[in-house]
């Protein structure tokens, strides 16, 4: 499980602030960068751009600072879960999230968890640290060509027809229907879904179909 120690969304220090903690902060860290940064790893300085983020490890040497303007959220949290190899995201180095604004949103959300503390905000807060790291680790695992806009666009057009197709199985789904849809020849039609989604239209519109007729079976009053 999670648990938040201190968050804070939006921080604005003041000019070129450096933070220089040699052994750590005694647990992990996640920032969001939302200006340019000095990154100190090791050996290394790392000018950082801005919409970057890391993940600091306990005990490992946290030291940055701004290269001019300072602005960041992030949160200290402790863990019992090696989520670093749960969510394959790579610890003490700089990253570059295409979904930054969605991660900083939830930061916000978490901040106001933290300081309303209504309900079950504790629950609340475990969820919301899970979630962002598992947004991170989504963003992380796109392969390359989903970072280019005529690749992201084409995947968005695929990704709702296949929800579309996948949420009305009963419905009959030609492979005619499919390219007309999609405005594809057929090669192109399964060469991308192929890409897409490693199956194809036709594997997994036959497993919806099962799926469903498994679960209507269980209903004795039809």
């Amino acid at each position: 499980m999670f648990h938040l120690n201190y968050c804070e969304f939006n921080r604005t220090n003041y000019d070129c602030d450096r933070i220089y903690r040699p052994g750590g902060s005694g647990d992990y860290l996640f920032l969001l960068l939302k200006t340019p940064m000095k990154i100190y790893l090791k050996d290394q300085l790392i000018i950082s751009r801005e919409n970057a983020c890391m993940l600091y490890t306990p005990g490992f040497c946290q030291h940055y600072q701004a290269v001019r303007k300072f602005r960041n959220s992030y949160m200290h949290f402790s863990t019992d879960l090696f989520f670093e190899n749960r969510y394959h995201i790579p610890a003490n180095q700089l990253l570059y999230p295409d979904n930054f604004q969605k991660l900083d949103s939830l930061m916000q959300e978490i901040q106001q968890e933290y300081l309303s503390k209504e309900p079950f905000y504790e629950k609340r807060l475990e969820n919301l640290t899970e979630e962002i790291f598992l947004q991170l680790a989504r963003s992380l695992a796109k392969p390359s060509y989903e970072t280019s806009p005529e690749s992201s666009t084409l995947l968005e057009t695929f990704q709702h027809l296949r929800l579309q197709m996948l949420r009305t199985c009963e419905d009959e789904w030609t492979i005619q229907r499919l390219c007309q849809e999609s405005n594809m020849a057929k090669s192109q039609f399964y060469h991308y879904y192929k890409l897409f989604f490693q199956s194809t239209a036709k594997a997994e519109l036959l497993q919806a179909r099962m799926e469903k007729s498994r679960t209507l079976l269980t209903n004795e009053a039809l």
